[in-house]
Order: structure tokens, then sequence, then C-alpha cells
């Protein structure tokens, strides 16, 4: 994300540890600005949870006194149960949330830790690339320019597309939210845009969020339920009509290998892993479709693979691109 922008003030300041800090000013400052926004609309959301929690023990009072009406149970039991247990778990994430916040200067030290790295890896790029290419013969060399030219084109429009992604959905979200009433709308827009960086998982988890939080604050069904359906319908215009326009089709991965990337980054790296997951196959999809050897392997990544299920005997079934040549090329000429 930040070399075309340190190319762009190289170029002009001429010098190039001074267009790396110029392009820290320009790029990584609003990143932190947008951090510190979350983390302050986070902090006065928070503060309202023992109400929230006070909420949740009324509504499973409620219950549980029309269930003892009906089933004549014994109240007194009932309601010692309701403090012991439910009532007493809700502390748990609750404190968990609070201490997250309070991690605030952990995650802060690791970002510091990925500036340090960047700068350099900035700053030595060029004879990071110019190693690489003096791996590769002169007869391959021209080639393998081309692809790395063509992943960071990839590589470049999807942050780009992303971050249109982002503040498209959380505009929408945003203004949705508003019109049913739902407190800190924008906050929780946004929240469910960024999410939304991790397919599936992430905008599960920015409707859910909403959604609790207005069942317990809500004095009726409509709005929590109102949120829903947002959601639904935002998800809808997100995924045929959004992101299609916006990413390009070079972005789409089936669903499968999506999700199987999800559970492999997460193991390796946690929620960075799932959040680079998606370009990660994107830009893999890309690699293999520059080689002829790998071409098979980029269709089998790409999005709508049950309509070109045909493709693989129809335009690929020659003995060029088999991968199990690997294996038994040299067991067969032995």
């Amino acid at each position: 994300m930040l070399k075309p922008i340190v190319v762009f003030f190289e170029k002009r300041l001429r010098s190039r540890v001074v267009a790396i800090f110029t392009a820290y000013i320009v790029a990584v400052i609003p990143m932190f600005g947008v951090l510190f926004f979350f983390l302050h609309q986070s902090r006065i959301l928070f503060n309202d949870l023992p109400s929230v929690r006070d909420r949740l023990n009324q509504v499973l009072v409620s219950i549980f006194d029309w269930s003892d009406q009906k089933f004549n149970l014994d109240a007194e039991s009932t309601s010692r149960w309701i403090s012991e247990n439910i009532i007493a778990a809700s502390d748990v994430p609750i404190n968990v949330i609070r201490e997250s916040l309070q991690s605030t200067g952990y995650v802060l030290a690791n970002m510091g830790l990925v500036i340090v790295i960047t700068y350099f890896m900035l700053l030595y790029r060029t004879a990071f690339k110019n190693f690489f290419l003096v791996q590769i013969g002169w007869q391959d060399r021209e080639r393998v320019v081309q692809v790395l030219e063509e992943i960071q084109l990839l590589a470049k429009r999807y942050l780009i597309g992303q971050g249109l992604v982002i503040l498209i959905l959380g505009l929408l979200i945003g203004s949705g939210l508003w019109l049913i009433g739902v407190p800190y709308p924008f906050f929780w827009g946004f929240l469910a845009g960024f999410l939304e960086v991790i397919p599936y998982v992430g905008t599960s988890i920015g409707g859910i969020l909403p959604f609790f939080y207005m069942l317990m604050i809500s004095n009726n069904l409509w709005q929590p339920f109102g949120v829903v359906v947002l959601y639904i319908i935002v998800q809808q215009i997100e995924g045929n009509i959004i992101s299609p326009n916006v990413m390009g089709p070079s972005i789409k991965i089936n669903p499968f290998f999506i999700i199987l990337g999800l559970f492999v980054g997460g193991i390796l790296w946690g929620i960075p892993g799932m959040i680079l997951a998606l370009p990660i196959l994107a830009i893999s999809k890309e690699f293999f479709r520059s080689f002829k050897f790998t071409e098979p392997l980029s269709y089998l990544l790409e999005d709508g693979l049950a309509r070109k299920e045909d493709i693989f005997l129809n335009k690929f079934d020659h003995d060029e691109y088999r991968l199990l040549q690997l294996f038994f090329k040299e067991r067969d000429d032995e």
C-alpha cells in the first residue's frame, strides 16, 4: 500500500528516506486517526455495558416469571439460579472487553514494530528485488518481472477497492442504523465495513453485534430485527453490486478456498492471517494464471467453479498440465 505513495514522493523529493517519512505522514497517521475513532467510540459504548447487564437481568427474570406461572416452578429458586449463573456469566465478556481495551498499549507497540520493519522493506526494496532476480535465469527473468508487476497492480487494486467498499458499507449501514434508531450508528456501520475484510466471519460478526446490543437496550423487538433485515439487504447489495464492480473479477475466489484459507490463516497467524487470506489467494490465482504449468490451479480457485467444471477436461487434458508429473516423471524415466 505504501510503495506507490513512496514512489510518487521519491520522484519529487529525490530522497528515498524523506519520501518514506512523507508517505507515513500521508498514509499512516490517518490510520491512527481511524484507530483512535474506534477506540474512543468503543470506550463510550462499553461504559454502558453494566446497564446492558441489568437489562439482561430484567429480560431473563420476566421470561422465568412467565415460565414459573405456566409450569408451577419455585420462583425463589429460579431467581437465585439466574443470579448465580447467567448474570454472573455476563460479567465475563464485560471483563474481557475491558481488559482488551486496556491492552491498547500492546497493540500500539506491535503497530510501531510493523512500521519500523516496513520502513526498512521500503528502503531496501530495490536490493531485495535485484537479489531475487539474479536467482532466475535470463530466459525467464523478463516473464518473472512481468508477473511481479501484475501482482503489484492486483494488490494495489485490492487495497483501493477494499477501502472503497469499507467507505460505502460504512455510510450505507450507518445511515440505515440511524433511521432505525440505533445508538452510535456510524460506529457500527464502519465497524461492519472494516470487519468485511474477513469474508463471511467478519460480515456475520458485524451484524450480530448491533443486533444483540439493540436486543439489550431496546424497549421493542422491531429495532433489533430491523437491524438483521438491514444487514441482509446490505449484504446482498454488497455481494451482487458493490464488490463485483469495485473489486473486479480478479479478486473473486470460490467460497470453498476462502473458507479453507480463513481456517489455515487463522491457525498460522490468527486474526491477521484471516485478513490476509483473501488477498493471498487472489495473488496466488494471478501467479498461477501467469505460468502454463500452473494455469489449471488458477481456474480451480476461481469463483463460479460449478459452471466451469468441464474446462479441465476440455482445455487442460494434456501432459504439460499434469501436476503429478512432478512426482512420477523421474520414476518413469528410470
